[in-house]
């Protein structure tokens, strides 16, 4: 009994003890402030008012306060029940500064968004430790793309006002450089075909190589190269390829490395059973094999199998499953070499359309914009048909950009609301001011030229000019949705003078007058045909070229004036863009006749061809073509200021504007009946340059001739050039610049090396 009450009496006095060791905090004072504010400093303290002070409360502050690496000296104390904090703040950030960096590893905006993430941007208070983490991480950076010389000098100012100034100043030294490059292992692909595959490698042809630096060693594009060779192997059914080893050998000097790949290719796999589970709705399962790209017994290529699965998906989307999922189960065996498929389909639900906003559209009414889209709202689902109304939109040339994003309803598993996001683009101009042309020389201008006219898809054109060629007063309007079922309509009045000896074409005046109106209807989504009528009247006077000329003496000695000409026209456009093309097709074929009730009677029969296929890594292949036939008939011959011309931008580059075919004695070009005019090119984005969206490159080659009459075709008037362009979609239309040299040309042509255009694009 005496043992517990003692024990019982040593607990009371240790804890009375403690009671008066511990003193209430009431108040809090924080001393040494300056950018930090008290209440940050207050929601990182252990304790607060009103809890007991003893002497592990310092070190617990003192601890808490550290780890925010906001102070380089705390001191803690107590007296009078008042906690005293005396503090001394990290200096603040005045600035971050790199020095002497290339683009080629970081980019500026790059280093701002790390800055700003690790808190070491202006105004912050200094971390040393997240400073050495950006230079390690720099140093990395450096090191993944070669530059294993990579040295950082840091240099530290500290002012008066405790703001600290912080250089980094980067020498990148050498990159190192590729001496060897092998691939090891490989029985099915040649080595060579191999490395094409990497950016990397053994150095190209010196002069190439220096634009190339295909031999800089870059460990993210080893990575690239090497995830596109396993793409290759697996794509070629060799499921087991596996990379053994990547062995990189640095000299000592650090300038030249040597890299060996070890590959085991494995076995080549089969197409073992092909079978459909799950809901197939009222599909046939010889109509889901038509749309497979893989067969029985073929080998085993994912991106087969992907295109299959994707097509199938793709169906039952354009059914309003807009979340089905296709899911192929694969069994493999292992010692057959054959991978048995099970295409497991879930459907869900069916998807309506609950709402449709567009933004962007700053100018361009909503309509204009909706009409493109070919679902309504309350409408079932359809993939394609919403892939279509987005090249359809991009088709209008009003915009430089569309996306489309399509989200789900929290509350309806079967609705969702489309988002469409566009980027308006100059579609028109006011002038008024002088101008150059390569046709028709200096002019004076003034007018409205709109293909979006207030915003609502209509065209306005309405011009007056003046230049040493032409002088020219015309107004033209066309509505594409003049009816609800997209019927157009058009028409225009127009007074125009002519000097041909301006033009580098033959000696003539032409003073005409008239007016025209055009209908057309949609015959598909993407084909249209359309008619217009035109009625003019000319005056023609005729020059000195034309004395020794029988066809053109008759005719301007004929007196005919009148005219009255129809135009049928089919067009079919698939283009995915207006402005930049990258897939798709535009063709089209026009027939002028003139009606024997007035005085002209030809006719010309007008086809053009134009295709845009994706070659990869944002290349673009275009194949374009022309033919042109004119003739006259009733007797009549073909008007000569109808004939065909060639020569400049817009037909074969590197030869002077107009100045293909036959010529009279005087040098000017005659002209001709029969125009063939062909190209093809490469168009790449010029991805070196930011914020390039709007530009474009390409390498072309062009080929045309003109011939004085069809029934005399021949090889012997074909021209053909090679050369290189470049467009720029510019606020004020597309400007463009190309260098050509002729590689099929006659001692006679006139050449032209390089041309600036307006108004044009590829």
């Amino acid at each position: 009994m005496k043992k517990i009450l003692t024990k019982i009496s040593l607990i009371l006095t240790l804890s009375i003890t403690s009671i008066a060791q511990a003193d209430l905090i009431k108040s809090i004072d924080i001393i040494g402030l300056n950018a930090i504010s008290r209440g940050t400093v207050l929601s990182y303290l252990p304790v607060e008012v009103g809890d007991d002070y003893s002497k592990k409360t310092s070190a617990q502050i003192i601890r808490a306060l550290y780890k925010t690496h906001f102070f380089k000296d705390i001191e803690v104390s107590q007296s009078d029940q008042v906690l005293e904090i005396k503090l001394q703040e990290n200096p603040h950030i005045k600035y971050v500064e790199l020095l002497n960096y290339s683009d080629k590893v970081i980019e500026e905006e790059s280093i701002k968004q790390v800055l700003k993430s690790m808190d070491l941007s202006q105004g912050k208070i200094f971390n040393k430790r997240q400073l050495d983490k950006l230079i390690s991480q720099i140093e990395a950076s450096y090191i993944s793309k070669g530059y294993y010389g990579i040295k950082i000098t840091k240099t530290i100012e500290i002012d008066d006002q405790n703001r600290v100034g912080i250089e980094l100043d980067i020498n990148e030294g050498e990159v190192a450089r590729i001496s060897t490059m092998k691939i090891s292992g490989n029985q099915v692909h040649d080595e060579d075909d191999l490395l094409d595959l990497f950016e990397i490698g053994e150095a190209d042809f010196f002069i190439i190589n220096y634009f190339t630096e295909k031999d800089h060693y870059s460990k993210v594009a080893l990575d690239a190269g090497v995830e596109a060779m396993k793409s290759l192997y697996v794509n070629s059914g060799y499921l087991d390829f596996k990379v053994s080893n990547i062995k990189t050998d640095l000299s000592d000097d650090k300038q030249s490395i040597d890299i060996n790949i070890q590959i085991n290719e494995g076995s080549e796999y089969k197409v073992g059973d092909i079978k459909f589970s799950g809901n197939l709705l009222n599909q046939s399962i010889d109509d889901l094999n038509d749309l497979l790209t893989i067969t029985e017994g073929a080998v085993f290529k994912r991106k087969k199998v992907i295109e299959s699965i994707q097509a199938i998906t793709d169906l039952f989307a354009d059914q309003g499953y807009a979340f089905a999922k296709v899911d192929p189960i694969t069994k493999e065996d292992t010692k057959a070499h054959v991978i048995d498929l099970d295409i497991n389909i879930n459907l869900n639900k069916k998807v309506y359309i609950n709402r449709i906003t567009i933004v962007g559209n700053t100018r361009t009414q909503d309509e204009v914009i909706r009409r493109e889209i070919g679902i309504n709202e309350g409408g079932l689902y359809s993939n394609t048909e919403l892939d279509e109304s987005v090249k359809k939109i991009k088709r209008l040339g009003f915009f430089s950009d569309v996306q489309m994003e399509v989200t789900k309803l929290k509350e309806f598993d079967d609705k969702i609301n489309l988002h469409f996001s566009v980027e308006e683009t100059k579609t028109g101009t006011f002038s008024i001011g002088l101008s150059h042309s390569n046709s028709s020389g200096a002019a004076f201008n003034m007018g409205i030229k709109e293909n979006n006219f207030l915003g609502t898809g209509n065209t306005l054109n309405a011009a007056l000019s003046n230049s040493e060629a032409v002088q020219e007063m015309s107004f033209y309007f066309s509505d594409p949705y003049f009816t609800e079922d997209k019927h157009s309509i058009s028409y225009g009045v127009f007074t125009k003078s002519i000097d041909g000896a301006s033009l580098d074409v033959s000696s003539y005046k032409i003073d005409e007058a008239g007016l025209s109106l055009g209908y057309g209807i949609p015959l598909t989504e993407d084909t249209r045909i359309s008619a217009d009528v035109r009625i003019s009247s000319r005056d023609i006077t005729c020059g000195t070229t034309f004395s020794d000329a029988n066809h053109e003496a008759t005719q301007c000695a004929s007196g005919d004036k009148t005219e009255v000409k129809t135009n049928v026209r089919w067009s079919n456009n698939t283009l995915d863009n207006f402005n930049y093309p990258t897939d798709g097709q535009k063709n089209s074929l026009s027939l002028d006749l003139t009606l024997p009730i007035a005085d002209f009677r030809y006719y010309k029969l007008d086809a053009s061809h134009k295709s845009y296929r994706p070659m990869g890594n944002d290349i673009t292949w275009k194949v374009n073509g022309s033919l042109g036939l004119a003739q006259g008939y009733g007797g009549k011959d073909l008007p000569f200021f109808k004939r065909y011309y060639g020569g400049g931008s817009s037909s074969v580059r590197g030869f002077d504007f107009n100045s293909l075919g036959a010529t009279y004695s005087d040098g000017k070009a005659k002209g001709g009946e029969l125009s063939l005019l062909a190209g093809t090119s490469v168009i790449s984005p010029m991805k070196f340059i930011n914020d390039s969206k709007n530009m474009r490159m390409s390498a072309f080659i062009d080929a045309g001739s003109v011939e004085e009459k069809a029934s005399n075709l021949s090889f012997d008037e074909i021209r053909m050039s090679t050369g290189v362009a470049f467009s720029w979609l510019t606020p004020v239309g597309p400007l463009g610049i190309y260098a050509a040299t002729p590689l099929v040309k006659k001692s006679s042509d006139k050449t032209k090396t390089v041309e600036f255009t307006l108004g044009t694009s590829f």
